[in-house]
């Protein structure tokens, strides 16, 4: 492997417990009061008749190298995106976490991909999608559980891939929303968050490849001060 330093970790002295103290740019982690993820309490949510959403994916390319701790997918051209509120927002990367960060009254998933999005101004907007394992497959995750294991052991690797965001995601797309942080240092806050509630369903297989490289890589839950959820039918 080259070199290359990794600022933070999920365990040891720069775990999670420890992101806001290892240097300035990352102290909002420890003083923030809108941090993600969250356990999302679902008696305790707004719901709101409609959806202010509207997916626009298409199959597309895209490559993949690892960053930090993790895998992310990149794609080749900026026509992947999402409107919320009337406000576009673009496609940047996405990857994933194991298991889930967020939670459903207090129950986790086994992953969680995060879609990350921006619009003009800068502005932050992640989708958050959690899958299930069974044998009632609902996506092929072959090509990715293959390539994931060889782009994690070198930051100089990479491989190319042809997906459609839209596959990782459930037909039925009823969601939460909320304020919150980025999961991963700098926590940077003001990202709007779109928790998807329901589920595709991946095999044990791809389970067992994905977890090899990316398990363990879930943020601790943080404290909602406060802030209100909303759900969207």
């Amino acid at each position: 492997m080259p070199a290359y330093e990794i600022n933070w970790s999920y365990k040891g002295d720069k775990g999670p417990e420890n992101w806001g103290h290892i240097c300035s740019d990352f102290e909002i982690a420890q003083t923030g009061e809108k941090q993600s993820p969250v356990d999302i309490q679902t008696d305790d949510v707004k719901n709101i008749d409609g959806s202010p959403i509207d997916f626009h994916y298409t199959e597309t390319n895209f490559t993949m190298k690892r960053v930090e701790n993790s895998v992310h997918l990149f794609p080749h051209e900026k026509d992947q995106y999402v409107t919320f509120r009337d406000d576009k927002y673009t496609l940047q990367a996405f990857h994933a976490h194991m298991p889930s960060e967020h939670h459903l009254d207090g129950e986790s998933y086994p992953i969680e991909w995060h879609f990350v999005h921006e619009n003009a101004r800068g502005e932050k907007l992640v989708i958050g999608a959690f899958m299930e394992v069974g044998t009632n497959i609902s996506i092929d995750l072959t090509n990715v559980r293959r390539a994931f294991p060889e782009v994690f052991k070198d930051f100089g690797i990479e491989r190319e891939l042809t997906l459609n965001v839209d596959d990782f995601l459930p037909e039925e797309k009823a969601f939460f929303s909320y304020e919150g942080s980025l999961t991963t240092p700098p926590t940077v806050e003001g990202i709007t968050w779109i928790v998807l509630k329901n589920r595709r369903v991946f095999g044990h297989v791809a389970h067992k490849a994905l977890e090899k490289v990316i398990g363990g890589t879930n943020r601790p839950i943080q404290e909602l001060n406060g802030r209100k959820i909303t759900f969207h039918k």
